[in-house]
């Protein structure tokens, strides 16, 4: 149990933050400790999803990170909580779609059963928030990507995987 809580944070620490940082970083991107969390007992997985995140390259980006620069790493079969929040004045969502070409110009079905916001092609407004939460598959290459048309095209998109 504590060896998934290792390398959980571990490959938090590696796939979010930027070579040799651990702290926030002066790009604006915050500690990964902050973002994401792993009770092993209940098997949860608790991830906060920032889109549009302040301080960053643009408003296009999830925790600050876009074009696939930054991966979640989860334990398969682990239940997976993202909350999501809209920090940004454009509206955004998340859907959780296969990690393959060509990439969609807008949401539409999600790759794993019930990992996608409300709204996914409209967005949420600035400030918005929503929950999702799903079963993480047993193996697989994902993208949590924005579906508002033209967001993910843009670059907004990270990745998530079972490992």
């Amino acid at each position: 149990m504590n060896r998934w809580r290792f390398l959980l944070l571990s490959l938090g620490s590696l796939c979010w933050a930027l070579p040799g940082a651990s702290q926030t970083t002066g790009t604006g991107h915050t500690a990964p400790s902050q973002w994401l969390s792993y009770d092993a007992a209940t098997k949860i997985v608790t991830f906060s999803l920032e889109a549009g995140a302040p301080g960053t390259s643009g408003p296009f980006n999830f925790n600050g990170y876009t074009n696939g620069a930054a991966t979640l790493a989860v334990p398969p079969g682990s239940t997976v909580v993202m909350n999501f929040v809209n920090l940004d004045g454009t509206p955004h969502s998340a859907e959780l779609i296969a990690d393959t070409e060509p990439m969609p110009n807008m949401g539409g079905d999600p790759a794993i059963p019930a990992a996608y916001t409300k709204d996914v092609t409209q967005g949420v407004p600035q400030g918005g928030k929503d929950v999702m939460r799903f079963t993480a598959p047993p193996s697989g290459s994902f993208r949590i990507f924005c579906g508002v048309p033209g967001h993910g095209l843009s670059g907004m998109w990270i990745r998530f995987a079972p490992l």
